[in-house]
């Protein structure tokens, strides 16, 4: 087993910002929870490498709290990722926090033409095979204290190589000349983007007429709020195919409304059937004004 450092503590991140600073750069991973065990989008860990040593914040622990991970992201010391838009966006919609001074070391890779995931990097500069069980570990319950050694030390692994990977690929850049095109699409990746509204992630927005697209809009916001008290990802509450079936085709009646759910989980269904009869209401009225 990996050994590693725990933090459970504001005041043990702030510890740690010195050391980390004076070396200059750490390698960083988060894992978290989308929309898979419970409602919404949650930062569960936070792994880091500093060239030396291993540390795990949980951002999860009673002693953790917003002003604590700010003082880490805001750190002036580089922090290396891979892939690095999902976590960034992330911490920006959880906590409004641009992490500051981000290095991502896919942006070389993409130059030099790999485009696959981690441990295929590893593979190709490093030697390193890649393992079994990353799917199962990226979809394991990562809200869940304590976690099982088997998630630690997967955790630890995505960032006990990334120092070493970046200094093989600035030599790349340098090699190749291709710094400067590595710098602007550097700045490109990290920078804060406004997400686009969920419900334009439902099925093939851009071909939607536009009655759908009001449709798909009121119905998943219904389907939304109920997840969100129930506390389930919203998929339990009803499939996401239903929301373009019942956006194309409308029910005319709550009767038939009724009929097309009566495989949707009883738990939910007569919520489901009240919240989306009035989201089809408001969609019709809305369309209606736009007519006049």
């Amino acid at each position: 087993m990996t050994a590693y450092s725990y933090i459970d503590s504001d005041d043990g991140i702030r510890s740690l910002i010195p050391s980390f600073e004076r070396k200059g750069r750490i390698a960083v991973d988060f894992e978290g929870e989308f929309n898979l065990h419970i409602y919404g989008e949650h930062l569960c860990l936070i792994q880091i490498f500093d060239g030396e040593n291993f540390f795990l914040i949980d951002p999860r622990a009673p002693g953790v709290t917003e002003k604590g991970l700010e003082a880490f992201f805001l750190s002036d010391t580089e922090k290396i990722f891979f892939d690095v838009q999902s976590d960034a966006s992330l911490v920006h919609k959880r906590y409004g926090i641009v992490i500051f001074r981000i290095y991502d070391i896919r942006i070389p890779a993409v130059l030099m033409g790999y485009t696959g995931n981690l441990r295929g990097l590893e593979e190709r500069y490093l030697g390193i095979p890649a393992t079994e069980g990353k799917k199962r570990n990226q979809t394991s319950n990562w809200l869940v204290r304590p976690l099982d050694p088997v998630q630690i030390e997967y955790a630890l692994s995505d960032v006990a190589h990334l120092l070493e990977l970046k200094d093989i690929l600035d030599h790349e850049m340098e090699v190749n000349g291709l710094q400067k095109e590595c710098a602007g699409r550097m700045k490109r990746a990290v920078a804060v983007k406004t997400p686009s509204p969920p419900w334009k992630k439902i099925g093939d927005w851009r071909r939607m007429t536009k009655s759908e697209k009001v449709y798909v809009k009121q119905i998943f916001i219904a389907r939304d709020s109920i997840a969100k008290r129930f506390n389930v990802p919203a998929v339990r509450v009803m499939e996401k195919h239903m929301i373009t079936e019942l956006a194309s085709d409308p029910p005319v009646s709550m009767e038939a409304l009724e009929k097309r759910l009566e495989k949707a989980p009883p738990r939910f269904r007569k919520m489901l059937v009240t919240s989306l009869w009035s989201a089809l209401e408001k969609g019709r009225e809305e369309l209606s004004g736009n007519k006049r």
